[in-house]
């Protein structure tokens, strides 16, 4: 690991639950807080010590809401990170929730090294707030914006598109207003509604998962169809893309010299440590996964004992369809040096037929995909699973 891995910090708390969320989330005032973040910290210890302290090439801190954590709680996360792990990041970012984040919080996460704020300001349309379940109002988005650009932070802003009753007409305006901000990377998600049963709703007191089912499939009744979304999306593409934005994956957007680095190391297939509830991890090619109910997780980190490893994952599928989400797609001569002339075969199979629809352009050894198959990733991506 002399190249350093990436490495995620989970902070599940949030002030309320948006209900379309299927992180692991848990109350920001839960009895558990302590006890989760002192867990948190004695895995990050334990992960540090088996992992011979590697550098960190990128940090982030997502959740949740880490900007909710008091300034004491950021600077006990600091020096456990620290004590670890060489942390040496090209980029170190935050993900904040706007109306959250006050000066003495944004000074410590600069002690920390946060080089990057990502903010979730998924509208700036008071009505699509209200059908996102948000709590905040448009104008925080933008001093939250304006605080970390004047304390020489990167920014991301988050946009979700596709709620009940968006026209065409709103998003132009929720665009033409991050334009505006000149961010220096955009994230825009289409809003996707899982029906299942997730794990973080035994974090949350009160309905349950019927209470979500209802407000999701009352929701999901009422969003645009298909061609309703696509037609939002093509639009953000225009926007941004005029606004001097390069399109480098499927949902995000950053002027030059401003991708998610981070971000990268999942696309690419790098090593990286999810430390938390919930988080993920893949090193040495091997993925697992940490528990997502809170208690689980703090049983499971004082214990020691090892995450849940994805035994169903395909790592030839898997790399083939993240380098696919971004533009510069699948090369495969390097996939070959990695998984060999057979996966190279099934890669060149698995495409063929997606290819004559033009979904997917060839250049050479390298597949990509083109507008029409970003929308219809999906169709591509199916394909390659074994």
């Amino acid at each position: 690991m002399t190249r350093g891995i990436g490495l995620y910090v989970h902070i599940p708390f949030c002030a309320s639950r948006c209900p379309y969320c299927d992180f692991a989330t848990a109350p920001a005032r839960t009895t558990l807080r302590v006890a989760y973040l002192e867990a948190l910290r004695e895995e990050i210890a334990r992960e540090g010590r088996v992992l011979g302290r590697p550098r960190i090439r990128t940090l982030y801190v997502g959740g949740g809401t880490p900007s909710l954590l008091d300034p004491s709680e950021i600077e006990l996360l600091a020096g456990a990170l620290r004590e670890a792990f060489d942390v040496r990041p090209r980029e170190a970012t935050v993900e904040v929730n706007p109306a959250t984040l006050d000066r003495e919080r944004l000074d410590a996460w600069l002690a920390l090294g946060i080089t990057r704020m990502s903010l979730g300001a998924q509208s700036f349309d008071a009505r699509g707030l209200r059908a996102l379940g948000r709590t905040h109002q448009p104008q925080d988005s933008t001093a939250a914006l304006v605080a970390a650009r004047d304390a020489g932070l990167d920014t991301n802003l988050d946009l979700i598109f596709g709620w009940p009753g968006q026209t065409v007409a709103d998003w132009q305006r929720d665009l033409e207003m991050a334009v505006a901000l000149a961010p220096d990377h955009v994230s825009c998600y289409p809003l996707e509604l899982r029906l299942d049963p997730e794990a973080s709703v035994a974090n949350w007191p009160g309905g349950g998962w019927p209470v979500l089912e209802r407000w999701r499939r009352r929701t999901a009744a009422a969003q645009p169809d298909d061609a309703g979304v696509a037609r939002l999306y093509r639009l953000a593409e225009g926007v941004l893309a005029r606004s001097g934005y390069r399109h480098y994956e499927i949902a995000n957007w950053a002027r030059p010299r401003k991708r998610s680095l981070h971000n990268l190391g999942y696309w690419r297939d790098r090593d990286w440590l999810g430390v938390g509830a919930g988080a993920h991890t893949h090193l040495g090619g091997v993925r697992s996964a940490n528990p997502v109910e809170l208690r689980t997780y703090i049983a499971h980190a004082r214990s020691g004992s090892a995450r849940s490893a994805d035994l169903e994952s395909d790592p030839r599928a898997e790399a083939a369809m993240l380098a696919l989400r971004l533009d510069t797609g699948l090369d495969l001569r390097r996939y070959r040096i990695r998984f060999g002339d057979e996966a190279v075969t099934r890669v060149r199979f698995a495409l063929a037929e997606v290819s004559r629809a033009r979904l997917v352009r060839w250049s050479g050894d390298r597949a990509s995909l083109t507008a029409r198959g970003r929308l219809l990733a999906s169709e591509v991506f199916v394909r390659l699973l074994p």
